[in-house]
């Protein structure tokens, strides 16, 4: 009898409800890919225009954004010569595939070839119109100056900028009399 009662309380109390595994499983999506140490290439007419260095990278099925970067990526942009025109850094990132859009967040850097650069919390490269952007704080650091602003648009290669709503801007030439 003793035998019996416990094998009924076991059965009852090991019960699942078929909504909540589904809910359980919907809410965290499970990647169909992981990959650690990455490099990846974006060429153009057998030229490298784009290089990804990751520490993981996790890709999704039928989800977007279809590929996160949960820890640290370094993205390379390169000319027509192939040349590098600037690098991007960012602790995390996650790219749309379909929209062709990365989102880079946390410590994110843009630094030119001519020594210019910009920090921000979160940034936007849109490749369809090789435009690097964000509605965020930006710090922009040159040669010359330290300039603060909320807003910031440029093309890939940090060339030409534009800042909204500039903070200050600080010039540290030295003049001689």
């Amino acid at each position: 009898m003793r035998l019996f009662i416990i094998f009924l309380i076991v059965m009852t109390s090991c019960t699942n409800d078929p909504k909540l595994v589904q809910e359980f499983v919907s809410v965290r999506r499970q990647p169909i890919e992981q990959i650690k140490g990455a490099q990846l290439l974006h060429t153009e007419n057998g030229k490298v225009k784009v290089k990804v260095l990751a520490n993981s990278i996790e890709r999704f099925q039928d989800f977007q954004p279809a590929l996160i970067f949960p820890n640290k990526l370094e993205v390379y942009f390169y000319n027509d010569s192939s040349h590098l025109q600037s690098t991007l850094i960012a602790d995390y990132a996650s790219i749309d595939e379909e929209k062709k859009i990365m989102l880079a967040k946390n410590n994110v850097i843009l630094i030119s070839t001519d020594d210019k650069k910009l920090e921000t919390d979160e940034l936007v490269w849109d490749e369809n119109k090789n435009k690097i952007y964000t509605d965020k704080k930006v710090k922009i650091t040159t040669g010359k100056e330290v300039v603060f602003g909320e807003g910031f648009t440029s093309t890939t290669d940090f060339k030409e900028y534009s800042i909204t709503k500039v903070h200050g801007t600080f010039d540290f030439t030295t003049q001689t009399d």
